[in-house]
């Protein structure tokens, strides 16, 4: 029976404190959800990387009677996201070839590097600086960030770690 007052002693049948219906799976399998994060980590840098090509390619695609001066800011700005993009999925992509094989700090530097391109992207296309693009990527690299963290995948990663600290000291 439910009691009135919470208290950190329940009864067994908290359903915030049930075990996920995740099977267990062996522990030199790849969770599937890691896969899943993997490959859309992938396609995303390689998406990144050909959107932050044509932004630095582009040249100016607006209106034509402006200033110079406005054309060739607008251009330097669009060169500047455009390049952090494709360097940005460069190193995501290098990093993420790491995951399956279970680092802590891959995947921390991953995560610094996401919210990185997260933050800028957003508020280069809030501040029209480049185009929906910017705003795809960013929501996409926000759901595999949060996917990355997932509980069967923290095991895994766990399990890799101490096998190599364990490795390492004997």
């Amino acid at each position: 029976m439910p009691s009135m007052f919470p208290s950190p002693a329940t009864g067994g049948d908290d359903i915030n404190r049930r075990p996920l219906n995740e099977p267990q799976a062996d522990e030199h399998t790849i969770p599937t959800v890691l896969k899943v994060v993997f490959w859309m980590l992938f396609a995303t840098a390689a998406f990144m990387i050909f959107s932050g090509l044509v932004m630095y390619t582009a040249g100016y695609t607006g209106p034509e009677d402006v200033e110079e001066s406005y054309k060739d800011v607008v251009v330097n700005n669009q060169k500047f996201i455009g390049g952090i993009n494709a360097f940005a999925g460069i190193v995501i992509a290098a990093l993420t070839s790491q995951l399956p094989r279970g680092g802590k700090n891959p995947r921390r530097i991953l995560l610094g590097i996401v919210l990185l391109v997260v933050l800028t992207d957003l508020l280069s296309f809030a501040t029209r600086a480049g185009g929906f693009a910017l705003a795809v990527i960013a929501v996409l690299l926000a759901l595999e960030a949060l996917l990355m963290f997932r509980p069967s995948i923290n095991a895994h990663i766990e399990r890799n770690h101490m096998a190599r600290v364990m490795g390492r000291k004997s």
